[in-house]
Order: C-alpha cells, then structure tokens, then sequence
C-alpha cells in the first residue's frame, strides 16, 4: 500500500498536474483537458481548473447557459457540448472570452439563436453548430465573430438564411451548410466570403443554380453540390472558379452537360458526376481541365463515349464509368491517357471489345470488366499493360472454347485469385466451370466443316487443314479437327456379328487423345432387316478430362 502523500502524489500526476482538482462530475487529463459527462449535471460544475484549456460536456443534462457560470478560465481554448438535448444558450452565454478560438455545439435540440449568444469572441477561428434543430439564424449572428475562418451549420433545419448573414465574415475559408432543407440560396449570398476556400451544399434541396452564384468566389478550392436535385447547369456555373480541385454533382438529376461548364476550371483535380441521368457526355466536355486526375461517372445512363473526350487528361489516374449502358467503346477511346491506373468498365452492357482498346494504358494497374456481356476477349488484349495488377472479369457469358483459351491462360498467370468467381457459361458440359481452374485442353472449339481445298479430295482436305488429329491407342478412330472444328471421323470396326440374326451391329465408345487436347467418342450402329447398315446414334464427340 502506498504512503498517503506518495498516493497523493500520484494521484496529481494523473490528473495531468492541475493546480486544483476537478470537481467530482468530472475528469481531468493531460494537464489542461476537462471531460464532463452524466445525467447528473444540470449545470456547469463549481471548482473547474482555472487553467483548462479544453472543456468537454458530453451526454449530460444541462439546461440553460447564461453568462455567469463560464466567465472564470481566462485560458479557455476549446469548449465542446456534445449530444447535450436540453441545452439552450441565453445572450452573452459565453462573455467576453478573447481566448476561446474553438466553439463546438452538436446533437442539440437547439432551435433558436440570440444574436447576442456568443458574446464577443474575437479570436474564435471555428464555430461548430451542427445536428441539431436550428430553425434560422439572426442577422447579426456573426458581428462579434469576425475572425471566423471555419463554420458548420450541417445537419439542422434551416429553411432560409438571411441574405446578408455572412457579410462579417471576410476571413471565412469553410462553410458546411449541409443537411438543410434549404432548397434555394439568396443572392449574393456567398459575394462577401472573397476567401472561402471550401463551400459544402450537400443535400440542401437545390433544384436550380442561378447562374453567378459563385463568381466572386475567387480562392474556392473544393465545392460540394451533391445529392441536391438539380436537372440542369448554366453554361457559367462555375466560371471565375479558377482555383477550383474538388466538385462533387453526384446524386442530382442532371440528363445533360453544356459542352463548356468546366471550361474555366484549369486546376480541376477531381471531378464526381456519380448517380445522374446522364445519357451522353459532350464530346469538348474535359478540355479545359488538363490537370484533372479523377473522374467519376458511374450510374448513368450512358450508351457511348464519344470520340476523343478524354484526350486532354495526361495526369488522369482515375475513370469510373461503372453501371452505365455502354454497349460499345469508340477505337482508341483511351489512347491519351498514360498515367492512368484504375478503369472501371464493369455492369454495362459491352459484347465485345478491339484487341487494341487498353494498348495505351501503359501504368493501368485495376481493370474492372464484370457484369458485362463478352463472351471472349481478343488474344493479346493485355499484352502492354505491364502494371496490370487485377481484371475483374465474373458475371460474363464467357464462351470457354478455343477462342478463350489466351485469356484462360493469362488469368491463371496472372489473376487467379481475383477470377475465382468467373465461370463459364457455356458450352453445356462446361458451364460453372470457374476459369481459373478450367483444364487448358478443355478449350477446343467443335463447329461446322468450312469449304474444302478443290485440289484435294474430300478426305484429304479435311485431313490437311486439321492440325490436332485425336487417335485411339489401337487406331480404331481417328477424329481430325482445326482451331475452328472437327471435320472428319474414321472408324475401322472389327468383325463382329449380331446375335439376333439380323446382321452387323456396333456400339463402343472411346477417348482420344492428341496434342490439342482430349476427347471422347461414342458410336452405335445397328442393321435394318434386308442387311443395310444404319448409324443408330449420331457421333458425338465432346472434350473431356478423364478418360
């Protein structure tokens, strides 16, 4: 047991050497942290360190807060009210506090505010109001706040600002203005924030944009749009925007692009148009934004791509155009794009693609092609794509015959793992075979005889342009085939009498064997009355892996 001075000792060095002890409601940490918390605090806790530079209340019963019971604390950094549900902020609640620089109230039921509430504040820097039940804000909210440089009002319930709300704040670079039913904005409202650098209008119920919205906003660098209702943009939407790397429009209603809306947007990182109507992209859509790295399209309704559209992205490392229609891509669709990583082509409605469309990703690492409906891929379609890490290839109808067997190979090289799940559709004996583990001589392609050589009689033209010949061990059958299909079948049958009487009767089955591949023959014959020889069973050759 430790001696009581030593314990007390200790015990001040927990508590992060306070000059004083917290009040019991709550802890203190590191010296400077107050964490208050419980059902049982109805109001702010006598005793609190004067030295505190972050004070916590979370989860408790506070009511209302006026200005006496926080004026002690000169030192008062950052004060936080988290999930605090009573909590109601009178005039002046916070007094004259020229230390506080953070200002956090979240998951309240507060639904009004004073213009007085937050007293005179001058060094406050970030000013959280968020998810809670505010209603609307008084004009002269913020006059007391002016070095402001960051503002959350996400997540409550204003239907309306007041057109000159923001004017105090010239030094503003962040408003959050999310989750709001605001559904359109006053204007002018953002012409006195020259320094906004990022501006979230996330789910706010915007179904249009009138145009000059954002001109003055010179410094913007990121602006988020999305899940709004908007069917359209002006040409202008974002003109004056030149400093502009992140826009999120994902989630709206937009059916089409002006061909010049991101015209002016020559730094332009990241563009989202995720989740739209968009049924076809405007061919000079991307020319004026030469440095983007990342764009994202998918669940659209597009059916193409037109010609040439991504030929100004040289840094683009990111294409998405996932759930779309896009049934066919235009030659050389990616030929510009050399630092290209990640493509997603995958749930559209593609049946064939040239051996040549990805010959120019040099640095393509992830390729997403599932959910299409290819039934092969030309051989060598991955012969420049070096980097290629993965191409996701499950929910084809892939035809796993001849014609796949240089993707068959390639994926077992080079993909296994990945294509686990990418089976065969057809034929009928191999289909939920997954490809990874499908036997290369399983692939042989068994179809119609083409035209003969003239030069040559029927026998030896069939013989002569079929390079994988299959043989019995005895010679009994002789199965000749090309690439394309098997043309000729020779059976010598040994003498061998009916039982019955009636004459010649055959029925034996066989696996062949060549360097193609294996295969196994069944045939039957049986004599009609009068000696003629009929073939009962037609001759059905099929792959197979085991004798």
């Amino acid at each position: 047991m430790f001696p009581r001075p030593l314990l007390l000792c200790l015990q001040g060095l927990l508590l992060g050497g306070f000059a004083q002890a917290c009040p019991p409601p709550c802890q203190c940490y590191e010296g400077t942290k107050v964490f208050c918390s419980g059902e049982e605090i109805w109001g702010i806790p006598e005793g609190l360190p004067g030295n505190a530079t972050q004070l916590f209340f979370v989860e408790t019963s506070l009511a209302a807060l006026g200005s006496g019971p926080l004026s002690n604390g000169s030192s008062l950094a950052r004060l936080v009210f988290l999930n605090n549900p009573r909590l109601s902020l009178e005039a002046g609640a916070f007094g004259e506090r020229a230390s506080l620089t953070e200002l956090e109230v979240s998951g309240s039921n507060l639904s009004a505010l004073s213009s007085e509430a937050f007293g005179s504040l001058p060094q406050l820097r970030s000013l959280f109001l968020t998810f809670s039940a505010l209603r609307a804000l008084e004009p002269g909210l913020f006059h007391r706040t002016p070095g402001l440089q960051a503002l959350h009002l996400q997540g409550n319930a204003l239907a309306a600002l007041p057109p000159r709300i923001f004017s105090p704040l010239r030094e503003l670079r962040l408003l959050d203005l999310s989750h709001n039913p605001m559904a359109q904005l006053p204007d002018r409202l953002f012409h006195p924030l020259a320094r906004i650098q990022v501006l979230k209008l996330s789910d706010i119920g915007l179904t249009r944009l009138p145009l000059g919205t954002f001109r003055p906003l010179r410094s913007l660098q990121e602006l988020s749009l999305d899940r709004n209702a908007l069917a359209d943009l002006p040409p202008g939407a974002f003109s004056g925007l030149s400093r502009l790397r992140r826009l999120q429009l994902q989630h709206n209603a937009l059916a089409s692009l002006p061909p010049c809306v991101f015209a002016c947007l020559p730094n332009l990182d990241s563009l989202n148009l995720e989740g739209n109507r968009l049924s076809a992209l405007p061919a000079g859509l991307l020319r004026g934004t030469p440095n983007l790295t990342q764009l994202l399209a998918a669940s659209n309704r597009l059916e193409t791509l037109p010609a040439g559209i991504f030929s100004s992205l040289l840094q683009a490392q990111t294409i998405v155009l996932s759930h779309n229609r896009l049934a066919h891509l235009p030659a050389g669709a990616f030929r510009d794009l050399p630092s290209l990583t990640t493509l997603q082509l995958d749930h559209n409605h593609l049946t064939a693609l040239a051996g040549d469309i990805f010959h120019n990703l040099t640095s393509l690492e992830v390729l997403g092609l599932a959910g299409n409906r290819l039934q092969a891929l030309p051989p060598g379609i991955f012969d420049y794509n070096d980097y290629l890490l993965g191409v996701a290839l499950k929910d084809n109808p892939w035809v796993c015959d001849c014609r796949l067997a240089p993707l068959a190979s390639w994926i077992r090289n080079w993909s296994a793992p990945l294509n686990s799940q990418t089976f065969c559709a057809s034929p009928d004996h191999l289909k939920g075979w997954a490809l990874p583990a499908l036997p290369q001589e399983q692939l042989v392609c068994l179809a119609a005889p083409g035209p003969a050589d003239s030069s040559l009689s029927p026998g030896e033209a069939e013989t002569a342009r079929a390079p994988c010949t299959y043989r019995d061990p005895d010679g009994t059958v002789q199965l000749a085939c090309d690439r394309a299909a098997c043309h000729r079948l020779t059976v010598h049958l040994p003498p061998q009498g009916d039982s019955t009487g009636r004459g010649l009767a055959y029925e034996s089955d066989w696996v062949l064997n060549s360097s193609c591949g294996t295969v196994r023959v069944s045939v039957a014959i049986r004599a009609e009355p009068g000696g003629t020889a009929r073939e009962e069973e037609a001759v059905s050759p099929h792959p197979c892996s085991e004798p």
